[in-house]
This record gives structure tokens, C-alpha cells and sequence, in this order.
């Protein structure tokens, strides 16, 4: 299934009716199924010495970056609460 290993977004589904004309069934609508996916990547991340790839979401996927490039310019490093939530993702 497509899903993003940081924030676990995954595809969702929509059902859309539209009534048709006439016949034993006119008050009954027919049900269309609809799949939204998930816009993933797969990126290589360094996180604490360890190059992985993973599969994330656009959002994820900036905010890694933004992280990344500010942890090799020496300013931060990856903060506590992305931390725990990487965590969470590698370790499955």
C-alpha cells in the first residue's frame, strides 16, 4: 500500500452518486469508487550516520530537505520531535 513512512499518509477513497432516469431503481443511486492517491517519492535520507531510502509524502519531503541542508550548513541538527517521528519510521 502507498504510504508515507513519516506522517503515514496514505490513499484515500471517495464514493460519488449520481440518480439515473426511470425504473424500479430510480431512488437508489449508483455508487462510482474514486482513489486518491499519495504524491510519494523514494529519497535517500542520511539520518544519524545511516543512508536509507524511503518513501515520503511532498510535505515530508520538504521538510526533510529543509533539515538536511541546515544540519550540513552547521546551524541545527534534526530537532527532537522529527526525530522520535524518523525513529518511529526506520524502525519499521
Amino acid at each position: 500500500m502507498r504510504v508515507c513512512e513519516i506522517c503515514k499518509k496514505g490513499s484515500l477513497i471517495q464514493k460519488s452518486g449520481a440518480h439515473q432516469y426511470g425504473g424500479g431503481w430510480a431512488m437508489r443511486a449508483t455508487k462510482k469508487r474514486k482513489v486518491w492517491q499519495v504524491n510519494l517519492h523514494s529519497v535517500k535520507v542520511t539520518y544519524l550516520g545511516m543512508r536509507q531510502t524511503m518513501r515520503l509524502c511532498t510535505k515530508c519531503l520538504r521538510r526533510v530537505k529543509t533539515q538536511m541542508a541546515q544540519s550540513q550548513k552547521g546551524k541545527t541538527s534534526i530537532k527532537a520531535a522529527d526525530e522520535a517521528s524518523l525513529k518511529g519510521a526506520l524502525s519499521t
